[in-house]
């Protein structure tokens, strides 16, 4: 009778075995091929190719999701297409691209209406030298922390002040006056050269920021753990604010997972830095009326979207224009972006 125990047992062992076996090929062979087509979108990258390039990342990112590489890839991409048409069509450099949806035809200062402030929010992401020169998707994604340096006394010195995104919705709440040239300074993502390389500017010249952090990659190196980021806090000089926990693109995500990453990150933030967080940064800049109503639902008082422009008010508080700030800008083309 033993016998046959044994046996049996080591028929189901077997067969675990032989599952456990096979799912770990099948794993293997989807990231395989998501590396293919990773090393696809990089080369359509590097021919300027960039919208073709987030529907071959997409492929990379369906076929194995917990890329963080791919999410990087991803999001650069997005975010040059966009950089490009805006760059192209500010200074009329001819750059041959098709202008991504959400750039309004207006770039130009307008006159305000009622109800509507001039705000520019400035988008970074990281500070850092760019570790893969000639790569147009991380020149997008890397402003040096000298450029940083550049543009933190330019504002200084042409009578610029930074307020918070509280600063901003009291004002247009009619509860408070804003300063002369006020202009927002906005971080994504919560990498770790904010800590390093940012942080350090900022308190050199004691300008106030914003940054969205995701929340559940504190423990990867990339990006700041809580210690730092409970440090920064204390400062008084950053208003952090929610960017989900893992980055996704909400707009293809189930009301439950979109539930969970949203008011997760809120909940997250407020359970380590024990006050409340009021402001939400849409991951890729990808919303729709359910992600908007999440965003709502969890209690955020408003959202940063990756819309361009300058003009803030109640009716897009939940869609916050910005100006992406990147790597490829002098500080010349920093001074013109900013001042429309």
């Amino acid at each position: 009778m033993n016998i046959f125990r044994l046996a049996s047992r080591h028929k189901f062992f077997f067969i675990l075995l032989s599952i456990f076996g096979v799912i770990a090929i099948f794993g293997a062979w989807r990231y395989s091929q998501s590396s293919v087509y990773v090393a696809e979108g990089d080369q359509l990258i590097k021919s300027g190719k960039a919208e073709e390039a987030i529907i071959t990342y997409l492929k990379a990112h369906d076929l194995f999701p917990f890329r963080s590489d791919v999410y990087e890839n991803l999001k650069g991409a997005r975010l040059l297409v966009e950089s490009d048409a805006l760059y192209g069509s500010i200074y009329g450099i001819g750059i041959e691209i098709q202008e991504a949806p959400q750039i309004p035809a207006e770039i130009t200062k307008a006159p305000l209406k009622p109800g509507q402030l001039h705000v520019p929010l400035l988008m970074y992401h990281h500070i850092r030298i760019n570790p893969r020169p000639g790569d147009r998707v991380w020149a997008s994604l890397n402003v040096t922390p000298q450029q940083l340096d550049d543009q933190l006394a330019y504002l200084m010195n042409h009578n610029f002040h930074a307020i918070t995104l509280d600063d901003l919705l009291a004002a247009l709440d009619g509860q408070a006056e804003l300063p002369s040239n006020p202009i927002i300074l906005t971080f994504d993502d919560g990498y770790s050269t904010f800590y390093s390389n940012a942080f350090p500017l900022l308190k050199k010249y004691n300008v106030k920021a914003v940054a969205f952090v995701i929340t559940n990659v504190q423990k990867a190196s990339a990006y700041m753990s809580w210690d730092q980021i409970t440090e920064i806090d204390r400062s008084g000089l950053v208003q952090f604010a929610a960017h989900t926990r893992n980055h996704p693109d909400l707009t293809v995500l189930s009301s439950t997972i979109v539930t969970s990453e949203v008011s997760g990150s809120k909940g997250d933030l407020e359970s380590h830095l024990k006050k409340p967080i009021r402001w939400f940064a849409y991951p890729y800049g990808s919303y729709n009326n359910s992600v908007t109503d999440a965003v709502k639902k969890a209690g955020f008082v408003g959202a940063a979207s990756t819309i361009y422009g300058v003009i803030q008010s109640k009716d897009t508080i939940y869609l916050m224009p910005r100006i992406m700030i990147d790597g490829r800008y002098s500080l010349d083309n920093f001074a013109k972006r900013i001042s429309y």
